[in-house]
């Protein structure tokens, strides 16, 4: 009998693959031994030329339809044995010692549940890019303060500083490694609906009786691409929902402050999807009553929820449209166009 790796990895490619040579070859090329290691590639439709590729580099595949991201990886988490389970997405990479650094971590913590590392931005043809043009999220600042460091769940305020911090917690599923044990009968439930599985994973171990590790070493290359689907303002509703859904998940389980805190993210998304709405209806050249029965909508959502009134120009952009559109459709429209989509990643 064959004996079971430590730590399964799982890479996942839904609806593309440009970049997916690049995320087993990152996987393949890394200082854990291979016997340590298993490799799954779950792609959301067949591709038999693919398979037999990956096959033949030792990797075995899974093909699965399932829409819900949270449920697809869910049983891709079925089809593998290891203790420890590591999530890659096809437009991300590792670095060569990513497995090995975490392994040393989980057998040196036994309490550990849940591990983050930082990332390092790479573009689409995989070069650094500058860290001068990183976000805040991928800069991950706090880090440069506390370094790597371990937090106990049952500590509800510090991992509560997490969330609210610049850890950026649940961010990035291909820069976290859980144990198998995190994602049991009790939380299936609250992952299999989601379709923002690092926030997922990031609430499920806050919520567990273990520990977080946060890694302060950058042990993942993150690719950022113009055709990310979390750059469509779509993906805001998306967000906005998975945070509710988290959210009455976790006041159940006794964690009012956090579910507090994914309630109030999950109206800011939903801010953000209704400003965006107004923009795209200006974009596609909608009728002007469409567009300002969509800027009313906007504005009773704010009178609703005067925490996301601010005077950033993002919070009154869709009613700044809406009134350019009904004075000058024609420039208002070229004006929205050109302006950059919003999105959360």
């Amino acid at each position: 009998m064959s004996e079971v790796p430590e730590i399964a990895v799982i890479i996942g490619a839904y609806r593309r693959s440009e970049f997916l040579a690049s995320a087993v070859q990152s996987v393949l090329a890394q200082t854990l031994p291979r016997s340590a290691f298993e490799v799954l590639v779950v792609t959301d439709r067949p591709d038999p030329d693919l398979q037999r590729a990956l096959e033949r580099s030792g990797i075995r595949t899974r093909t699965d339809p399932e829409p819900r991201i949270g449920r697809w990886l869910l049983d891709a988490v079925a089809d593998t044995s290891a203790p420890l389970i590591a999530f890659l997405d096809d437009d991300d990479e590792f670095e060569p010692d990513r497995l090995a650094a975490a392994v040393d971590v989980f057998r040196a913590h036994p309490n550990v549940v849940f591990y983050r590392n930082r990332v390092r931005v790479i573009d689409r043809a995989g070069e650094a890019v500058p860290e001068s043009q990183w976000t805040p999220l991928t800069r991950d600042p706090m880090y440069d303060r506390t370094g790597s460091h371990e937090v106990v769940a049952s500590d509800h305020p510090a991992v509560l500083r997490l969330f609210e911090s610049g850890a950026t917690l649940s961010f990035n599923s291909s820069s976290m490694i859980v144990r198998r044990d995190l994602l049991d009968a009790a939380a299936r439930e609250a992952f299999e609906t989601t379709q923002l599985p690092d926030l997922a994973l990031a609430v499920l171990a806050a919520l567990s009786p273990g520990s977080i590790y946060l890694d302060a070493a950058r042990r993942t290359r993150f690719r950022e691409t113009a055709g990310s689907a979390t750059r469509h303002y779509g993906w805001l509703r998306v967000s906005a929902q998975s945070h509710q859904r988290l959210a009455e998940y976790t006041v159940v389980r006794g964690f009012p402050d956090l579910a507090a805190w994914l309630g109030e993210r999950s109206v800011h998304f939903d801010r953000l999807f209704r400003g965006e709405a107004v923009v795209e209806r200006v974009r596609s050249a909608s009728s002007r009553r469409d567009v300002v029965r969509e800027a009313l909508e906007y504005v009773r959502f704010l009178g609703k929820h005067p925490r996301e009134w601010s005077t950033a120009l993002n919070v009154w952009a869709a009613p700044l449209y809406a009134s350019g559109y009904i004075v000058a459709p024609s420039l208002t429209r070229r004006l929205a166009v050109a302006r950059p989509t919003a999105g959360i990643g």
